[in-house]
């Protein structure tokens, strides 16, 4: 190396200490680390489980890395102490050398090491040194920082927010219970597990917040997620079968007014036309009665909490229902043709008497006859609709015929 190179070598010195210096100073100045480490006046946390084997070997590295530090310090502090004594333009180059070898070298000698006796020879020395280059002592504390700040600030974060976490949590599960009590579903063994454990790890939060975080996060949320899905899809059935039974009141309704209507129609043409035979008897009232009680047992069962049943049995009641709402249907259809047919005789007799009369052919003997006895037949009870309609037919022809010659 030349001197305008040590300079600059300096100058990087310079800048990664005083970089050093300053996160070495932040990472102390946090409560948390004083808290674990027992500075500025904190009484020192006698940590348990998972925390503390992760960060009493962290808090060992940071000590060894300040230790370091100063040997950092001093090492570059000396060479920037020879760089002094070197003339600006008559360098002397075993000073340079000198220098170099320092910041480049394996100039810093850390603690002596111990070689156990298996290891040694008949001259082998008990203890032997253990230098390092200042680059290499700088990863080595790099390593070590990066392993104590995140033990550090995986603390401080379980410190602040395990408490919160864990009372939101209760009132969560608090609140799951109350639900699952709303539902029919008593008391939930998951639940009471659950607040056990939780209130068991409030205990443990000083000495041991990773440990309790980690059975927070891998028992506890895990569970409350569980039941919450559980309870939300018991809430998701209920209010389908809420719905259902809605539907079916008005299926219900919607039947007892069908069969209102066949009933109505099926009097009603027993008592207008003769003919029976195509007519169809409406449900009977026991029946309907029968599927009325049924759907109150399902409501009773409803409110007592067997969902399942409940379910399937109103799927079975609205299959019945829908069986007899689509019979009712034909029913209707069924009893009251027969009177559309008796009507629709009518408004034809009428149309064409209209056409005769415009056709000046309403005074011809065998319409008016046909005419006279069709109307008779049809505005008698019961009417006799093959006879009206056949004599409502010859009208129709004789009209026609007339009206061609």
């Amino acid at each position: 190396m030349n001197l305008e190179q040590i300079d600059q070598l300096l100058a990087d010195w310079k800048k990664k200490i005083d970089l050093v210096s300053q996160n070495l100073i932040n990472l102390h100045g946090l409560p948390t680390y004083q808290r674990l480490t027992g500075v500025s006046g904190f009484p020192k946390t006698e940590l348990t489980g998972v925390t503390q084997a992760r960060v009493t070997p962290a808090m060992d590295a940071m000590s060894n890395l300040f230790q370091h530090f100063d040997l950092l310090v001093t090492t570059i502090s000396k060479a920037v102490e020879l760089r002094k004594q070197v003339p600006r333009f008559l360098g002397s180059e075993q000073k340079i050398r000198e220098i170099e070898e320092i910041l480049t070298g394996a100039s810093i000698q850390l603690a002596f090491v111990q070689i156990p006796l298996a290891q040694r020879g008949l001259l082998s020395a008990a203890t032997t040194a253990n230098a390092i280059a200042p680059n290499e002592l700088l990863a080595a504390m790099t390593n070590a920082f990066e392993v104590a700040r995140d033990a550090v600030v995986a603390v401080d974060e379980a410190w602040l927010h395990l408490e919160p976490n864990l009372a939101a949590a209760e009132a969560e599960m608090i609140s799951l219970q109350k639900l699952a009590d709303s539902l029919g579903q008593g008391s939930s063994s998951e639940l009471v597990a659950a607040r056990a454990k939780l209130a068991a790890l409030h205990n443990w939060i000083e000495s041991d917040p990773l440990g309790v975080s980690a059975d927070f996060d891998g028992e506890i949320k895990p569970l409350i997620v569980q039941v919450k899905a559980t309870l939300e899809q018991l809430v998701k059935q209920q209010n389908k079968i809420r719905e259902d039974f809605a539907a079916a009141v008005h299926l219900l309704k919607q039947l007892v007014e069908l069969n209102r209507q066949a009933e109505t129609a099926f009097a009603e043409s027993q008592e207008k036309v003769v003919d029976h035979s195509t007519l169809q008897t409406p449900l009977a009232q026991e029946q309907i009665d029968a599927l009325s009680q049924w759907l109150t047992r399902l409501e009773t069962k409803f409110a007592e909490g067997f969902l399942n049943p409940v379910r399937v049995g109103l799927e079975n009641w609205t299959a019945k229902v829908k069986e007899y709402i689509a019979a009712q249907e034909r029913a209707y259809t069924a009893n009251r043709a027969p009177l559309e047919t008796r009507q629709e005789l009518r408004g034809r007799l009428d149309a064409l008497k209209a056409k005769a009369l415009a056709r000046g052919l309403a005074e011809d003997a065998i319409l008016t006859e046909l005419a006279h006895n069709a109307k008779q037949l049809l505005y008698t009870r019961p009417t006799p609709l093959d006879q009206a309609a056949e004599l409502v037919t010859q009208y129709e022809k004789r009209l026609n015929s007339q009206l061609h010659r």
